[in-house]
């Protein structure tokens, strides 16, 4: 997993108060030992091509040493938020087991498999590293494709909220938005601090046209003890992020 800078308590304090506000829920009340990861999904992974762009494969990344990115892949169409990164050791592959690989592999696919079919297991990337490395196989182009982008963060839920709501490293790289309703600068009214605030007016707007947070799904994740944390649906449904536990 890559690390996350740290900038001092202050920055961290701030940054846990304003996502309790965002989420309605302090961060305390999230297991502090589980794992959590920033997922990008949906049509635009497939229709950009980057779902089966070669680097996914590349066994540096796969390995988790190493990030990729593509310009394509934006969570706002603005100016100032830090180039997403993403991380193939954590995200979902989609392999097709009935591709001529040998039986060995085809059935460790499906014994090991986080979602899918039998047909088409979704598998980790660093578990698929390790079988292909196992098995000495290569994957053809038309065999496999990513369906859920994991975006690098150090797996603490802190870290998932902040990349997954565009916050680089410290106060300098928050990018104030001007648009939403009264309603949502409410929504936010309780952000200590000023640039947090302005920044996460852009993720707050239940009704955004560009990325509308999904509260309901929230609330619902927390009553019934689910996995999701937050989730963001993209412009025209092309695309969704959320933060979610993957790990205990």
């Amino acid at each position: 997993m890559t690390s996350a800078p740290t900038t001092g308590d202050d920055w961290e304090s701030s940054l846990r108060q304003a996502f309790g506000v965002l989420l309605g829920h302090p961060l305390s009340g999230f297991d502090p030992e589980a794992e959590y990861a920033a997922c990008y999904s949906g049509n635009w992974l497939d229709e950009t091509g980057f779902n089966r762009d070669p680097a996914w494969l590349e066994p540096t990344a796969l390995a988790g040493r190493a990030t990729i990115s593509s310009e394509n892949l934006l969570l706002l169409d603005e100016v100032g938020y830090p180039e997403l990164r993403f991380d193939p050791s954590r995200s979902l592959f989609e392999i097709d087991a009935a591709a001529g690989f040998p039986a060995g592999f085809g059935d460790e696919l499906v014994a090991v498999r986080l979602a899918g079919s039998d047909r088409w297991p979704q598998v980790g990337g660093a578990e698929l590293a390790r079988l292909t490395a196992r098995h000495a196989v290569g994957l053809p182009a038309t065999a496999w494709s990513v369906t859920s982008a994991t975006i690098a963060s150090d797996g603490t839920l802190l870290d998932a909220l902040r990349v997954a709501t565009g916050i680089g490293d410290g106060f300098d790289s928050l990018v104030p938005y001007e648009g939403g309703d009264p309603e949502t600068a409410a929504a936010l009214a309780a952000v200590e601090h000023a640039g947090l605030r302005a920044h996460l007016r852009a993720f707050c707007d239940p009704r955004s046209d560009e990325l509308a947070l999904c509260r309901q799904d929230m609330r619902t994740a927390r009553d019934e003890g689910g996995a999701l944390v937050a989730r963001w649906e993209g412009a025209v449904d092309q695309y969704e992020i959320t933060v979610r536990r993957v790990g205990p």
